[in-house]
């Protein structure tokens, strides 16, 4: 008489498969995580080139200087009142006040241009200048994540549109 034999898996064949397969969930799933917040980073970026354009049409159409303010993790719109001599902070859409997502933060690089017919004290100056021409300060606005990513730039030479490129 021969043993009858017996097909299936045994318990520790069935744990191994499960953890295997639960490392390779882990994994993917981190992997969407770090995606999401590229893409919000992403999304950022060009939704501050928007805004830019944006004050740019409106410096334009009103004939008035626009300025952007950049601290840290947030950024704010004046428009410059030459008869008080002051910038006037925008408090209407879509120029409110506007902070970065959570663990992104803000650094602008501005070629100097001297902007003393503005009247106001070297801390009073917005970072960005939009003029009523149409130009704009030429800069590189750096949307900077705390993880290990490279940054989104945010820039214009000053004449051209605002462009979003990945920094190198």
């Amino acid at each position: 008489m021969t043993a009858a034999r017996q097909f299936g898996f045994t318990l520790l064949e069935l744990l191994v498969v499960f953890v295997i397969v639960g490392l390779l969930m882990g994994t993917v799933v981190l992997g969407f995580t770090g995606a999401d917040a590229e893409q919000a980073m992403r999304g950022t970026a060009e939704r501050i080139a928007m805004r830019v354009e944006l004050a740019r049409q409106y410096a334009l159409q009103r004939n008035k200087e626009w300025g952007i303010y950049v601290e840290g993790t947030d950024y704010r719109f004046a428009e410059f009142d030459p008869i008080q001599a002051t910038w006037v902070e925008q408090a209407h859409r879509p120029f409110l006040s506007d902070r970065a997502i959570e663990r992104i933060s803000f650094r602008v690089a501005v070629e100097g241009l001297d902007l003393e017919q503005f009247g106001a004290g070297e801390g009073d100056l917005p970072d960005i200048i939009v003029f009523s021409s149409g130009e704009i300060t030429p800069f590189e606005w750096f949307v900077e994540p705390e993880w290990d990513s490279l940054a989104w730039v945010v820039s214009s030479d000053g004449l051209a549109r605002v462009t979003v490129t990945r920094d190198e």
